[in-house]
């Protein structure tokens, strides 16, 4: 992860959603009982099941840790990251309000673990779960995004942390006034450019690329992606976040969605 810039969160947002690492995972973990800690345990084909609820437990009890091993527990946790509650015959993983729970859970711990790489799709998947999860959940991601957000470098996936706080943002303070969104737009927008400036730099294309989306190879969950900026400029209208999104994106910019 590249350090050499950091991000510049407007003051009223650190105002309101303090940063706080262990936030989501405070929050979600008490959503959390034991059989469905096992449950995520069992992922990985019910391999080494004692062995990742002994590393995941003391997490789940609220003890603090730092990293994980990369095979136990964050494998299982990788593999319920994937899940989709939504589709019952999803396996490994649980489904409806359950199993969104657990996704939720298994990727804020993985983006809270400072040996995991946090990136877009991981984000996506714990952003759609909150959202169902409700409003106090996403208060909690929010200041947990704010932390995130302060440690994040010249990464290729900042715009898309800062554009999931501002979808969490936009959905706690609702209804939001227009100057905060108009803050929330001028922010995605620079944050876009300032990564893309710096990418175009190691490679001239990046100054041609398709907005946000251009400028990553993180496109396993483009889909979620385009519904959450859909939802958010339905949600806006005509005020700031929806002419932006307007104006950068157009109205017929997302293939992936069904009609």
């Amino acid at each position: 992860m590249w350090k050499e810039s950091s991000v510049l969160i407007p003051a009223w947002i650190r105002d309101r959603f303090p940063p706080q690492r262990r936030s989501a995972v405070d929050f979600l973990k008490n959503l959390i009982d034991e059989d469905m800690l096992r449950e995520i345990c069992e992922a990985d084909y019910a391999q080494y099941v004692t062995e990742h609820f002994l590393a995941l437990k003391p997490i789940w009890e609220g003890n603090d840790w730092t990293e994980l091993d990369y095979l136990i527990p964050m494998e299982v946790l990788e593999l319920i990251r994937w899940s989709e509650p939504e589709v019952p015959e999803w396996k490994p993983g649980s489904v409806g309000i359950r199993g969104h729970k657990m996704r939720a859970f298994s990727c804020s711990v993985l983006l809270a673990t400072s040996n995991f790489e946090p990136d877009q799709n991981t984000l996506i998947q714990m952003l759609d779960s909150v959202s169902v999860i409700g409003q106090q959940a996403e208060e909690a991601g929010a200041r947990f995004l704010v932390w995130q957000l302060d440690r994040m470098g010249l990464d290729e996936c900042r715009p898309f942390f800062v554009l999931g706080l501002a979808a969490m943002i936009q959905s706690v303070l609702n209804p939001i006034s227009l100057e905060m969104e108009k803050d929330l737009a001028e922010w995605i927008i620079s944050q876009e450019s300032e990564i893309r400036a710096y990418l175009t730099g190691f490679r001239e294309s990046y100054k041609v690329a398709p907005w946000l989306f251009g400028l990553s190879f993180h496109d396993l969950r483009v889909k979620r992606w385009e519904a959450l900026i859909l939802s958010m400029q339905k949600k806006s209208g005509d005020k700031p976040l929806g002419q932006m999104f307007t104006q950068k994106l157009g109205s017929c910019y997302f293939p992936h969605q069904e009609k």
